[in-house]
């Protein structure tokens, strides 16, 4: 495997783990009647009692925004904010690890950790998952591997997925070029929320698609493989962007990072703009982080439900949040982000 690029911390944001589970003893949950789908909820909620602390969500007594909320932090899909009865999410106090229930399977278990680790996360869901074996009887075939309700999910039923910035690789379109191949080689890459979202910010999802006839090991060691490749393209496509036109592309991260700090409103789609720029400044060293943790936080903390629910503005109207959001960029954003 090839070395750890230096430039890593600036291309792989997060690490996700998932792994899709189904109990033996009932239709996958497109076909459950509701009284079915209540017994799994109830079974999943007893043998996690067994294991830890979590915080209950049922998708049925969630406002919309509350949804979107848990949506925009990766603690849930898309697919599971839309369902309602008697599905639910379970989630840690340190809001690393989420358990969908009732979602296309069962079970969708997953750890999230910021950075690259691929290893540590694998090892902490693994830990997760053999403790909920002991309490489930979950559905496995001894040549097919866990039973899912896609195919596409059959034998590991794990998907290891990094979210990695790539504006070298976006700006030439050269990720466009890669696309085919890594398909080709069983890796699929997606947008920020995962299956059918965009790419938001130069941002994309990396994971393996192939799940059948392979090890645990050999999907991470695969995954890792090609991050790491990828994080070299990457790092050679921006020295090429600094020989281009190194000053035009400064001019244009400084001026976002001013007007982000600068201005009275400022919408959501300007955030997201001006922010794209002001990372990419980072990454070309123009404009430099003193805590990647904390800037972390920050741009996930600024999210539209996010703000709106931590700064108590669900009811106000969309000028009042460009003003309170113009605040505080402005306000916080010098704390993280400083001209290099």
């Amino acid at each position: 495997m090839s070395s750890i690029p230096e430039k890593i911390e600036t291309i792989v944001t997060s690490t996700r783990l998932r792994l899709a589970r189904n109990l033996s003893a009932y239709p996958f949950p497109s076909a459950m009647k509701g009284e079915e789908a209540e017994d799994v909820l109830i079974l999943v909620r007893k043998a996690l009692e067994k294991l830890d602390k979590f915080q209950e969500y049922d998708m049925w007594k969630l406002t919309e925004e509350e949804a979107m909320l848990l949506q925009e932090q990766h603690l849930i899909s898309p697919a599971l904010r839309k369902k309602k009865d008697f599905s639910a999410a379970f989630v840690s106090k340190d809001s690393r690890v989420s358990v969908m229930v009732n979602e296309e399977d069962h079970l969708r278990e997953q750890y999230i950790m910021k950075g690259y680790n691929l290893y540590p996360a694998y090892e902490r869901i693994s830990s997760l998952d053999d403790g909920l074996g002991r309490s489930l009887n979950f559905a496995y075939d001894t040549h097919l591997g866990f039973l899912t309700a896609c195919p596409t999910n059959l034998g590991t039923g794990m998907r290891a997925s990094v979210m990695m910035f790539l504006p070298g690789l976006s700006h030439g379109k050269k990720i466009t070029q890669l696309l085919p191949n890594l398909r080709k080689g069983g890796v699929t890459v997606r947008g920020v929320f995962g299956e059918g979202s965009a790419a938001e910010g130069y941002t994309y999802q990396v994971s393996n698609e192939r799940t059948l006839g392979r090890t645990e090991e050999e999907i991470l060691d695969d995954i890792a493989q090609l991050t790491h490749d990828l994080c070299h393209l990457e790092i050679r496509e921006r020295e090429k962007m600094l020989e281009s036109n190194p000053i035009a592309l400064k001019d244009e991260c400084l001026r976002a990072y001013g007007v982000l700090t600068n201005c009275a409103k400022l919408s959501d789609k300007e955030l997201t703009q001006g922010l794209t720029k002001v990372r990419l400044g980072i990454a070309l060293g123009f404009l430099e982080v003193t805590n990647p943790d904390e800037f972390t936080d920050f741009l996930n903390d600024m999210r539209p439900a996010s703000f709106r629910v931590e700064n108590g503005l669900n009811e106000a109207s969309e000028e009042e949040c460009d003003m309170q959001r113009a605040q505080a960029v402005g306000k916080l954003l010098p704390g993280y982000v400083c001209k290099a």
